[in-house]
């Protein structure tokens, strides 16, 4: 299942992985701005999420383009999702909807009966799961031309997944046998350099899955932090490391003092978990590759996943690791916050042209703030490594960190760096968290 991304403290505005802007019924206007606003978002849902409840009104909708408008009333961070008929598919969803928040969800959906669901803290069961039924209307049709923008958009991001991918699992058993036969000083350079290929293009990992979506981003990405905040137990607690795998168990017996919490006790664990992680990095290759079926059935990419992927990616980056949470160990932070944005960067760059046609100013936000993002990542630079691959500064020397799982830094604790980063991560993801809604 999917780990909850547990954030020790708010970090500026809420990025949305699916956002469009939030507007009420048409309707209700009479003011013709708004109107216009409510037009673009494409027809409305109300979803309200309350202790144990999650209720969509209306229920019914014309087929085309559908924008939900998730309101968070209850007290714990929780999902939103639209299921197919099945119960089992998911047809589009809103993860970490904080309490006391309100976000959009647009997405594009077929004649066809679907639920509605919600699920609180992003585990476990549904709850409020009621049908919703699409009825015949435009379909969200458009011309042979964008028709043919929106294939070759698909195409490509597919065929750049499947670079990554396969990128990935041979950096992976590099590091790996480095790790293994007590190279340290290889492993530690190796480490950083080969997640970037997984933080790339990591919304795919979290959507995807073998026996769920998402169960094997939790297998290769869990955070103990995470792991132990679900458990309700220390983050050293033998119960919590017993059941953590991946690559950042791994990292925290590398990256920690022999005989501390997290350093393995023998041999046998490192190579155990060194087998593991190559296991599953396999088995997203096989996955990726047609090789096996997924939860999801064969893997197959769509226009939505590609114009969400960059929102997603800078979500990651501005909601989460800004704090350094995901790298406490090795503070390798900023090599993940590159990959993120050259993932994003991807993503956006394959549905431009869409945008473009749609809205240019829209695509001249987005264009500057990746400008300003990179070019401060670029400040952080450190030199080259013995394989010719960028390296950046530990994270810790312009930032307020969270060290070994222990508590994060809060927003006003941050350098000043740090902030300009969050601030240039947080005003790129609000125009791309419109893309969606503006070419779905």
């Amino acid at each position: 299942m999917k780990i909850t991304k547990f954030l020790a403290a708010p970090t500026g505005i809420t990025l949305a992985l699916i956002l469009a802007a939030c507007t009420n019924n048409p309707g209700a206007h009479s003011d013709p701005s708004e109107s216009k606003k409510a037009d673009d978002a494409g027809q409305m849902v109300h979803v309200t999420i309350g202790e144990g409840t999650c209720l969509a009104d209306p229920a019914t909708m014309p087929a085309g383009k559908v924008t939900f408008e998730i309101k968070n009333e209850g007290k714990d961070p929780n999902e939103f999702e639209v299921l197919t008929e099945n119960k089992l598919q998911i047809a589009s969803e809103k993860e970490n909807i904080g309490p006391g928040t309100t976000t959009s969800l647009t997405t594009t959906l077929k004649e066809g009966t679907y639920h509605t669901a919600c699920k609180p803290n992003m585990v476990g069961d549904f709850v409020g799961m009621a049908k919703f039924e699409v009825t015949p209307g435009s379909g969200g049709e458009v011309s042979e031309d964008q028709k043919e923008a929106e294939k070759k958009a698909i195409d490509n991001y597919t065929a750049y997944v499947k670079d990554q991918v396969g990128e990935l699992l041979t950096a992976t058993k590099d590091f790996t046998q480095a790790y293994v036969d007590g190279n340290i000083q290889r492993a530690r350079e190796l480490y950083a350099v080969a997640r970037q290929r997984y933080e790339r293009i990591e919304p795919t990992a979290e959507d995807f899955g073998i026996e769920e979506a998402g169960d094997l981003d939790a297998a290769l990405d869990s955070r103990v932090q995470d792991l132990a905040h679900d458990a309700n137990k220390e983050p050293w607690s033998p119960e919590v490391l017993e059941g953590w795998t991946g690559w950042h168990r791994i990292e925290a017996d590398l990256f920690s003092a022999p005989n501390s919490h997290y350093s393995f006790a023998s041999q046998q664990e490192r190579q155990a978990a060194a087998d593991n992680l190559n296991e599953t990095t396999q088995k997203l290759y096989d996955l990726v590759f047609g090789k096996i079926d997924g939860k999801k059935g064969k893997f197959e990419l769509a226009l939505s996943d590609v114009a969400t992927g960059a929102a997603e990616l800078l979500e990651e980056v501005g909601e989460s690791k800004i704090v350094g949470e995901e790298e406490t160990f090795s503070h390798t932070d900023l090599y993940d916050f590159k990959a993120n944005v050259e993932g994003a960067e991807v993503a956006y760059g394959n549905v431009a042209d869409i945008v473009k046609s749609k809205d240019k100013d829209l695509a001249e936000k987005i264009e500057k703030g990746f400008k300003t993002v990179n070019e401060l990542l670029e400040k952080h630079v450190s030199g080259k490594d013995s394989d010719g691959n960028v390296t950046y500064v530990d994270y810790r020397t312009i930032a307020k960190v969270q060290e070994a799982a222990e508590e994060a830094p809060k927003p006003e604790d941050y350098t000043e760096e740090q902030k300009k980063l969050s601030d240039a991560v947080n005003a790129l993801s609000e125009p791309l968290s419109k893309v969606a809604g503006t070419i779905l």
